[in-house]
Protein backbone atom coordinates (compact mmCIF):
# COMPACT_ATOMS: atom_id res chain seq x y z
CA UNK A 1 0.00 0.00 0.00
CA UNK A 2 2.68 2.61 1.06
CA UNK A 3 4.61 2.40 -2.29
CA UNK A 4 4.74 6.00 -3.62
CA UNK A 5 2.44 6.91 -0.70
CA UNK A 6 3.86 9.86 2.02
CA UNK A 7 1.04 9.87 4.51
CA UNK A 8 -1.82 8.50 5.99
CA UNK A 9 -3.95 11.04 4.06
CA UNK A 10 -2.48 9.60 0.61
CA UNK A 11 -2.79 6.28 1.59
CA UNK A 12 -7.00 7.41 1.79
CA UNK A 13 -7.35 9.01 -1.47
CA UNK A 14 -5.64 5.92 -2.99
CA UNK A 15 -8.07 3.61 -1.79
CA UNK A 16 -10.38 5.68 -3.08
CA UNK A 17 -9.33 5.56 -6.44
CA UNK A 18 -7.45 2.71 -7.26
CA UNK A 19 -10.04 0.00 -7.83
CA UNK A 20 -11.69 2.89 -10.63
CA UNK A 21 -11.31 1.35 -14.41
CA UNK A 22 -8.74 2.12 -16.56
CA UNK A 23 -9.04 4.30 -20.11
CA UNK A 24 -6.19 4.21 -21.93
CA UNK A 25 -7.11 6.75 -24.60
CA UNK A 26 -3.61 6.75 -26.29
CA UNK A 27 -1.67 3.32 -26.90
CA UNK A 28 0.26 1.28 -29.72
CA UNK A 29 -0.85 -1.85 -28.49
CA UNK A 30 -2.18 -4.75 -31.51
CA UNK A 31 -5.88 -4.84 -31.79
CA UNK A 32 -4.84 -8.30 -33.62
CA UNK A 33 -3.31 -9.64 -30.22
CA UNK A 34 -6.89 -8.68 -28.50
CA UNK A 35 -9.21 -10.36 -30.81
CA UNK A 36 -7.03 -13.11 -30.88
CA UNK A 37 -6.82 -13.62 -27.42
CA UNK A 38 -3.25 -13.72 -28.00
CA UNK A 39 -1.36 -16.21 -25.18
CA UNK A 40 2.61 -15.51 -24.50
CA UNK A 41 5.57 -17.81 -25.13
CA UNK A 42 7.22 -16.61 -22.22
CA UNK A 43 8.04 -13.84 -20.00
CA UNK A 44 10.52 -12.03 -22.77
CA UNK A 45 7.57 -12.27 -25.22
CA UNK A 46 4.92 -10.61 -22.64
CA UNK A 47 7.31 -7.92 -21.02
CA UNK A 48 10.26 -7.24 -23.21
CA UNK A 49 9.77 -7.95 -26.79
CA UNK A 50 8.21 -4.50 -27.59
CA UNK A 51 9.22 -2.27 -24.69
CA UNK A 52 11.44 0.44 -25.26
CA UNK A 53 11.57 1.90 -21.81
CA UNK A 54 13.20 -1.52 -20.83
CA UNK A 55 15.49 -1.09 -23.95
CA UNK A 56 16.83 2.05 -23.63
CA UNK A 57 17.44 1.23 -19.59
CA UNK A 58 19.32 -1.60 -20.90
CA UNK A 59 21.52 0.47 -23.63
CA UNK A 60 22.43 3.01 -21.08
CA UNK A 61 24.01 0.47 -18.85
CA UNK A 62 25.87 -0.50 -22.01
CA UNK A 63 24.29 -3.63 -22.76
CA UNK A 64 24.92 -5.42 -26.07
CA UNK A 65 22.71 -4.35 -28.37
CA UNK A 66 22.17 -8.34 -29.62
CA UNK A 67 21.14 -8.47 -26.18
CA UNK A 68 18.48 -5.95 -26.63
CA UNK A 69 16.93 -6.73 -29.44
CA UNK A 70 19.70 -8.48 -31.68
CA UNK A 71 19.88 -12.29 -31.96
CA UNK A 72 20.28 -13.35 -28.45
CA UNK A 73 17.45 -15.74 -27.17
CA UNK A 74 14.64 -14.98 -24.70
CA UNK A 75 16.24 -16.31 -21.98
CA UNK A 76 19.48 -14.38 -22.70
CA UNK A 77 17.68 -11.18 -23.40
CA UNK A 78 15.82 -11.64 -20.04
CA UNK A 79 18.77 -12.09 -17.95
CA UNK A 80 20.71 -9.38 -19.43
CA UNK A 81 17.49 -7.23 -18.24
CA UNK A 82 17.39 -8.93 -14.84
CA UNK A 83 21.33 -8.08 -14.43
CA UNK A 84 21.07 -4.65 -14.77
CA UNK A 85 17.73 -3.79 -13.17
CA UNK A 86 19.59 -3.11 -9.77
CA UNK A 87 22.08 -0.57 -11.28
CA UNK A 88 18.77 1.37 -12.04
CA UNK A 89 17.31 1.86 -8.47
CA UNK A 90 14.97 4.92 -8.25
CA UNK A 91 14.42 4.72 -11.95
CA UNK A 92 10.49 4.32 -12.88
CA UNK A 93 11.22 1.18 -15.15
CA UNK A 94 13.31 -0.24 -12.10
CA UNK A 95 9.45 0.16 -9.91
CA UNK A 96 7.23 -0.42 -12.95
CA UNK A 97 9.05 -3.82 -13.14
CA UNK A 98 8.68 -5.04 -9.89
CA UNK A 99 5.03 -3.56 -9.87
CA UNK A 100 4.39 -5.58 -12.47
CA UNK A 101 5.86 -8.82 -11.39
CA UNK A 102 3.84 -8.76 -7.99
CA UNK A 103 0.46 -7.36 -9.76
CA UNK A 104 0.70 -9.98 -12.60
CA UNK A 105 2.52 -12.65 -10.92
CA UNK A 106 2.18 -12.15 -7.30
CA UNK A 107 6.56 -11.94 -7.29
CA UNK A 108 8.14 -9.46 -4.06
CA UNK A 109 11.66 -10.54 -4.39
CA UNK A 110 13.87 -8.47 -6.16
CA UNK A 111 14.82 -9.25 -9.88
CA UNK A 112 18.56 -9.43 -10.50
CA UNK A 113 21.12 -11.64 -12.10
CA UNK A 114 20.99 -14.33 -9.24
CA UNK A 115 16.93 -14.43 -8.86
CA UNK A 116 16.61 -14.48 -12.88
CA UNK A 117 16.23 -18.09 -13.56
CA UNK A 118 13.82 -18.71 -10.89
CA UNK A 119 11.77 -15.77 -12.01
CA UNK A 120 11.58 -16.96 -15.45
CA UNK A 121 10.75 -20.56 -15.20
CA UNK A 122 7.69 -19.38 -12.69
CA UNK A 123 6.63 -16.54 -14.58
CA UNK A 124 7.04 -19.32 -17.64
CA UNK A 125 4.65 -21.84 -16.30
CA UNK A 126 1.92 -19.52 -15.12
CA UNK A 127 1.73 -17.81 -18.44
CA UNK A 128 1.56 -21.35 -20.09
CA UNK A 129 -1.20 -22.10 -17.29
CA UNK A 130 -3.49 -19.50 -17.69
CA UNK A 131 -2.34 -15.49 -18.67
CA UNK A 132 -3.50 -14.21 -22.07
CA UNK A 133 -4.00 -10.62 -23.50
CA UNK A 134 -7.56 -10.55 -22.74
CA UNK A 135 -7.04 -12.02 -18.76
CA UNK A 136 -4.42 -9.29 -17.98
CA UNK A 137 -7.20 -6.66 -18.91
CA UNK A 138 -9.63 -7.81 -17.23
CA UNK A 139 -6.71 -7.98 -14.27
CA UNK A 140 -6.05 -4.25 -15.07
CA UNK A 141 -9.86 -3.59 -15.30
CA UNK A 142 -9.28 -1.50 -18.81
CA UNK A 143 -12.57 -0.27 -20.19
CA UNK A 144 -11.13 1.44 -23.39
CA UNK A 145 -8.18 1.49 -25.42
CA UNK A 146 -7.49 3.41 -28.50
CA UNK A 147 -4.68 2.22 -30.49
CA UNK A 148 -2.52 3.97 -33.34
CA UNK A 149 -3.39 3.05 -36.82
CA UNK A 150 -2.10 3.80 -40.18
CA UNK A 151 -4.96 5.79 -41.88
CA UNK A 152 -5.27 2.52 -44.44
CA UNK A 153 -5.13 -0.27 -41.91
CA UNK A 154 -8.60 -1.92 -43.08
CA UNK A 155 -9.69 -1.97 -39.37
CA UNK A 156 -10.64 -5.97 -39.47
CA UNK A 157 -9.36 -6.57 -36.54
CA UNK A 158 -11.14 -3.15 -34.70
CA UNK A 159 -14.55 -4.28 -36.69
CA UNK A 160 -14.19 -8.28 -35.53
CA UNK A 161 -13.61 -7.30 -31.86
CA UNK A 162 -16.53 -5.38 -32.06
CA UNK A 163 -19.05 -7.49 -33.82
CA UNK A 164 -17.53 -9.90 -30.11
CA UNK A 165 -19.11 -6.99 -27.92
CA UNK A 166 -15.59 -7.44 -26.55
CA UNK A 167 -15.54 -6.40 -22.46
CA UNK A 168 -12.80 -3.62 -23.54
CA UNK A 169 -13.90 -1.42 -25.73
CA UNK A 170 -11.23 -1.29 -28.97
CA UNK A 171 -11.06 1.63 -30.78
CA UNK A 172 -8.74 2.97 -33.48
CA UNK A 173 -6.86 6.14 -33.88
CA UNK A 174 -5.98 7.77 -36.90
CA UNK A 175 -2.46 8.73 -37.61
CA UNK A 176 -1.13 10.22 -40.43
CA UNK A 177 1.97 10.99 -39.49
CA UNK A 178 3.99 9.04 -42.27
CA UNK A 179 1.73 10.28 -44.86
CA UNK A 180 2.35 14.11 -44.17
CA UNK A 181 6.03 13.54 -44.83
CA UNK A 182 5.47 12.79 -48.22
CA UNK A 183 6.29 15.31 -51.30
CA UNK A 184 2.97 15.21 -52.53
CA UNK A 185 0.11 14.97 -50.05
CA UNK A 186 -2.78 12.67 -51.47
CA UNK A 187 -5.91 15.11 -49.08
CA UNK A 188 -8.71 13.36 -51.12
CA UNK A 189 -7.40 10.01 -50.08
CA UNK A 190 -7.04 10.92 -46.52
CA UNK A 191 -10.29 12.00 -46.10
CA UNK A 192 -11.87 9.02 -47.50
CA UNK A 193 -10.00 6.86 -45.00
CA UNK A 194 -10.90 9.87 -42.27
CA UNK A 195 -14.68 9.07 -43.24
CA UNK A 196 -13.92 5.23 -43.11
CA UNK A 197 -12.15 5.46 -39.60
CA UNK A 198 -15.45 7.05 -38.25
CA UNK A 199 -17.83 4.41 -39.85
CA UNK A 200 -15.75 2.14 -37.76
CA UNK A 201 -15.63 4.21 -34.39
CA UNK A 202 -12.74 6.12 -34.63
CA UNK A 203 -12.88 9.33 -32.38
CA UNK A 204 -9.59 10.55 -32.36
CA UNK A 205 -6.47 11.59 -34.70
CA UNK A 206 -3.25 11.54 -33.38
CA UNK A 207 0.48 13.21 -34.34
CA UNK A 208 3.69 12.60 -33.39
CA UNK A 209 5.50 15.76 -34.08
CA UNK A 210 8.61 17.62 -33.48
CA UNK A 211 6.93 20.59 -34.33
CA UNK A 212 3.51 22.37 -35.90
CA UNK A 213 4.58 22.68 -39.30
CA UNK A 214 5.41 25.88 -40.64
CA UNK A 215 2.31 28.05 -41.55
CA UNK A 216 1.42 27.96 -45.72
CA UNK A 217 3.25 24.72 -45.90
CA UNK A 218 1.41 21.82 -47.70
CA UNK A 219 1.74 19.82 -43.77
CA UNK A 220 0.49 22.78 -42.51
CA UNK A 221 -2.63 22.95 -44.95
CA UNK A 222 -2.62 19.20 -44.20
CA UNK A 223 -2.86 18.86 -40.50
CA UNK A 224 -4.90 22.13 -40.46
CA UNK A 225 -7.32 19.74 -42.72
CA UNK A 226 -7.46 16.96 -40.39
CA UNK A 227 -8.12 18.99 -37.86
CA UNK A 228 -11.61 20.52 -39.53
CA UNK A 229 -12.61 16.93 -40.42
CA UNK A 230 -12.34 16.02 -36.19
CA UNK A 231 -13.97 19.18 -35.90
CA UNK A 232 -16.68 18.53 -38.16
CA UNK A 233 -17.29 14.73 -37.08
CA UNK A 234 -16.78 15.70 -32.95
CA UNK A 235 -13.41 13.77 -33.41
CA UNK A 236 -10.44 15.01 -30.49
CA UNK A 237 -7.27 15.93 -31.84
CA UNK A 238 -3.80 14.47 -30.00
CA UNK A 239 -0.86 16.56 -30.73
CA UNK A 240 2.46 15.03 -29.49
CA UNK A 241 4.91 17.62 -29.65
CA UNK A 242 8.78 17.56 -28.74
CA UNK A 243 10.63 14.86 -30.10
CA UNK A 244 13.77 14.46 -32.01
CA UNK A 245 13.40 10.99 -33.61
CA UNK A 246 15.90 8.16 -34.52
CA UNK A 247 18.74 10.14 -33.38
CA UNK A 248 21.54 7.28 -33.71
CA UNK A 249 20.98 7.05 -37.40
CA UNK A 250 23.27 3.58 -37.47
CA UNK A 251 21.61 1.76 -34.67
CA UNK A 252 17.99 2.99 -35.95
CA UNK A 253 19.00 1.74 -39.46
CA UNK A 254 19.77 -1.93 -37.77
CA UNK A 255 16.81 -2.02 -35.46
CA UNK A 256 14.15 -0.72 -37.92
CA UNK A 257 11.37 1.97 -36.18
CA UNK A 258 10.09 2.32 -32.85
CA UNK A 259 13.28 0.91 -31.35
CA UNK A 260 13.94 3.82 -28.61
CA UNK A 261 16.54 6.03 -30.64
CA UNK A 262 14.28 8.95 -29.85
CA UNK A 263 15.09 12.31 -27.63
CA UNK A 264 13.39 15.44 -26.02
CA UNK A 265 13.95 17.52 -28.94
CA UNK A 266 14.67 21.59 -28.60
CA UNK A 267 12.55 23.28 -31.23
CA UNK A 268 10.51 26.16 -29.85
CA UNK A 269 6.43 24.93 -29.62
CA UNK A 270 4.56 27.69 -28.39
CA UNK A 271 4.77 30.05 -31.35
CA UNK A 272 3.27 27.71 -33.85
CA UNK A 273 0.81 25.99 -31.92
CA UNK A 274 -0.65 29.55 -30.86
CA UNK A 275 -1.09 30.21 -34.70
CA UNK A 276 -2.59 26.68 -35.70
CA UNK A 277 -5.17 27.30 -32.88
CA UNK A 278 -5.96 30.64 -34.02
CA UNK A 279 -6.10 29.94 -37.40
CA UNK A 280 -8.72 27.08 -36.67
CA UNK A 281 -10.69 28.96 -34.51
CA UNK A 282 -11.06 31.97 -36.63
CA UNK A 283 -13.15 29.80 -38.56
CA UNK A 284 -14.74 28.36 -36.16
CA UNK A 285 -13.21 24.88 -36.19
CA UNK A 286 -10.99 24.12 -33.37
CA UNK A 287 -11.55 20.61 -32.65
CA UNK A 288 -10.75 19.17 -28.95
CA UNK A 289 -7.39 18.90 -28.60
CA UNK A 290 -5.08 17.00 -26.20
CA UNK A 291 -1.68 18.49 -26.03
CA UNK A 292 1.24 16.88 -24.72
CA UNK A 293 4.59 18.22 -24.94
CA UNK A 294 8.22 16.47 -23.84
CA UNK A 295 10.07 19.66 -23.06
CA UNK A 296 9.72 20.15 -19.71
CA UNK A 297 11.10 23.49 -20.52
CA UNK A 298 8.25 24.95 -22.49
CA UNK A 299 5.36 23.31 -20.21
CA UNK A 300 4.42 27.18 -18.35
CA UNK A 301 3.77 28.53 -21.68
CA UNK A 302 1.83 25.37 -23.76
CA UNK A 303 0.00 25.80 -21.03
CA UNK A 304 -0.70 28.99 -20.73
CA UNK A 305 -1.54 29.13 -24.27
CA UNK A 306 -4.02 26.82 -23.89
CA UNK A 307 -6.27 28.88 -21.73
CA UNK A 308 -6.75 31.34 -24.34
CA UNK A 309 -8.86 28.91 -26.49
CA UNK A 310 -10.79 27.03 -24.31
CA UNK A 311 -14.15 28.78 -24.93
CA UNK A 312 -16.45 26.64 -27.01
CA UNK A 313 -17.33 26.61 -30.97
CA UNK A 314 -20.80 27.50 -32.20
CA UNK A 315 -21.99 24.04 -31.25
CA UNK A 316 -22.82 23.94 -27.61
CA UNK A 317 -20.87 21.05 -25.75
CA UNK A 318 -23.53 18.64 -23.92
CA UNK A 319 -22.91 16.47 -21.12
CA UNK A 320 -22.65 12.79 -21.53
CA UNK A 321 -26.60 12.28 -21.10
CA UNK A 322 -27.15 14.81 -23.51
CA UNK A 323 -28.40 17.92 -22.04
CA UNK A 324 -26.80 21.14 -22.85
CA UNK A 325 -23.66 22.11 -20.86
CA UNK A 326 -24.76 25.20 -19.63
CA UNK A 327 -24.81 26.24 -15.22
CA UNK A 328 -28.35 25.97 -14.86
CA UNK A 329 -28.47 22.40 -15.85
CA UNK A 330 -24.80 20.93 -13.86
CA UNK A 331 -25.95 18.66 -11.05
CA UNK A 332 -22.13 18.47 -9.96
CA UNK A 333 -19.10 20.07 -10.82
CA UNK A 334 -17.91 16.31 -12.08
CA UNK A 335 -20.20 16.89 -14.89
CA UNK A 336 -18.23 19.77 -16.30
CA UNK A 337 -14.86 18.84 -15.08
CA UNK A 338 -13.98 16.51 -17.87
CA UNK A 339 -15.50 18.89 -20.62
CA UNK A 340 -12.39 21.28 -21.03
CA UNK A 341 -12.25 22.07 -24.71
CA UNK A 342 -8.36 21.69 -25.02
CA UNK A 343 -6.14 19.85 -22.12
CA UNK A 344 -2.71 19.94 -21.52
CA UNK A 345 -2.11 16.03 -21.17
CA UNK A 346 -0.33 14.29 -18.81
CA UNK A 347 3.67 13.85 -18.10
CA UNK A 348 4.91 11.93 -21.38
CA UNK A 349 7.33 9.35 -22.38
CA UNK A 350 10.64 10.76 -20.98
CA UNK A 351 8.71 12.71 -18.61
CA UNK A 352 6.55 10.23 -17.19
CA UNK A 353 8.45 9.54 -14.00
CA UNK A 354 7.94 10.71 -10.81
CA UNK A 355 9.79 14.20 -11.09
CA UNK A 356 7.88 14.82 -14.53
CA UNK A 357 5.00 13.70 -13.70
CA UNK A 358 4.86 15.77 -10.01
CA UNK A 359 6.28 18.98 -12.22
CA UNK A 360 3.44 18.68 -14.57
CA UNK A 361 0.68 18.59 -11.92
CA UNK A 362 1.88 20.83 -10.57
CA UNK A 363 1.75 23.40 -13.40
CA UNK A 364 -1.73 22.30 -13.92
CA UNK A 365 -2.34 23.31 -10.45
CA UNK A 366 -0.86 27.04 -10.87
CA UNK A 367 -1.85 27.69 -14.75
CA UNK A 368 -4.83 25.77 -15.26
CA UNK A 369 -7.79 23.84 -13.49
CA UNK A 370 -6.07 20.49 -12.10
CA UNK A 371 -9.93 19.34 -11.22
CA UNK A 372 -10.49 19.00 -15.38
CA UNK A 373 -7.43 17.27 -16.16
CA UNK A 374 -7.95 13.89 -17.97
CA UNK A 375 -4.88 11.93 -16.01
CA UNK A 376 -2.59 9.02 -17.94
CA UNK A 377 -2.28 6.55 -20.40
CA UNK A 378 0.43 4.24 -21.56
CA UNK A 379 1.40 5.02 -24.58
CA UNK A 380 2.78 1.62 -24.55
CA UNK A 381 3.14 -1.69 -26.79
CA UNK A 382 3.64 -3.93 -24.06
CA UNK A 383 0.38 -5.58 -22.25
CA UNK A 384 1.90 -5.21 -18.49
CA UNK A 385 2.70 -1.03 -19.06
CA UNK A 386 -1.24 -0.76 -17.12
CA UNK A 387 1.23 -0.59 -13.78
CA UNK A 388 2.10 2.98 -15.05
CA UNK A 389 -1.67 3.78 -14.60
CA UNK A 390 -1.20 2.50 -10.90
CA UNK A 391 2.05 4.32 -10.20
CA UNK A 392 0.81 7.70 -11.70
CA UNK A 393 -2.44 7.25 -9.13
CA UNK A 394 -0.15 6.91 -6.43
CA UNK A 395 1.91 9.95 -7.10
CA UNK A 396 -1.26 12.21 -7.87
CA UNK A 397 -2.72 10.89 -4.36
CA UNK A 398 0.64 12.16 -2.69
CA UNK A 399 0.91 15.21 -4.37
CA UNK A 400 -2.94 16.07 -3.51
CA UNK A 401 -2.28 15.26 -0.13
CA UNK A 402 1.02 17.22 0.38
CA UNK A 403 -0.59 20.31 -0.99
CA UNK A 404 -3.76 19.98 1.15
CA UNK A 405 -0.91 19.38 4.28
CA UNK A 406 1.23 22.94 3.44
CA UNK A 407 -2.11 24.55 3.04
CA UNK A 408 -2.15 25.07 -0.71
CA UNK A 409 -4.94 23.00 -1.04
CA UNK A 410 -7.87 22.64 1.60
CA UNK A 411 -7.46 20.29 4.02
CA UNK A 412 -11.19 18.55 2.48
CA UNK A 413 -11.16 15.39 2.56
CA UNK A 414 -14.36 15.03 0.41
CA UNK A 415 -12.70 17.47 -2.16
CA UNK A 416 -9.78 15.81 -2.04
CA UNK A 417 -10.98 12.91 -2.65
CA UNK A 418 -13.70 14.01 -5.77
CA UNK A 419 -10.79 15.48 -7.37
CA UNK A 420 -8.43 12.48 -7.48
CA UNK A 421 -11.27 10.49 -8.94
CA UNK A 422 -12.31 12.65 -11.47
CA UNK A 423 -8.61 13.14 -12.45
CA UNK A 424 -8.30 8.71 -12.43
CA UNK A 425 -11.33 7.46 -14.25
CA UNK A 426 -14.16 10.20 -14.59
CA UNK A 427 -12.96 13.32 -16.44
CA UNK A 428 -11.39 11.23 -19.01
CA UNK A 429 -14.71 9.32 -19.61
CA UNK A 430 -16.75 12.39 -20.16
CA UNK A 431 -14.29 14.33 -22.15
CA UNK A 432 -14.69 11.01 -24.42
CA UNK A 433 -17.93 10.86 -23.95
CA UNK A 434 -18.55 7.25 -22.64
Amino acid sequence: MSHLLTSKLAETLYTSIEGLPIVDYHTHLPADEILNDHQFENIWELWLKHDHYKWRLMRGCGVEEKFITGDASPYEKFHAFASILPLAIGNPVHQWAHMELEKIFNITIPLNAETAEGIWNQTNRELSDSTTVNKLLQLFKVKLIATTDDPFDDLSSHKAIAAKNHPTQVLPTFRPDKHLLEDKIDLSSLKQQHDYFHANGCQMSDHGLGQIPAPETPQYEALKAIAQWNHDKGWIMQLHLGPQRKVNTRLSGQTGPDAGFDTIGSKPQTERLIHFLNDLDESDQLPKIILYNLNPNESPALCAALQNFQQADSRPLALPNGRPLTPDKLQSGRELAGQAKLQYGPAWWHLDHVRGIREQLDILTSMSALGTHIGMLTDSRSFTSYVRHDYYRRILCSFLAEKAQTGEMPNDRTLLIQTAQNIAYHNIKNYLNL
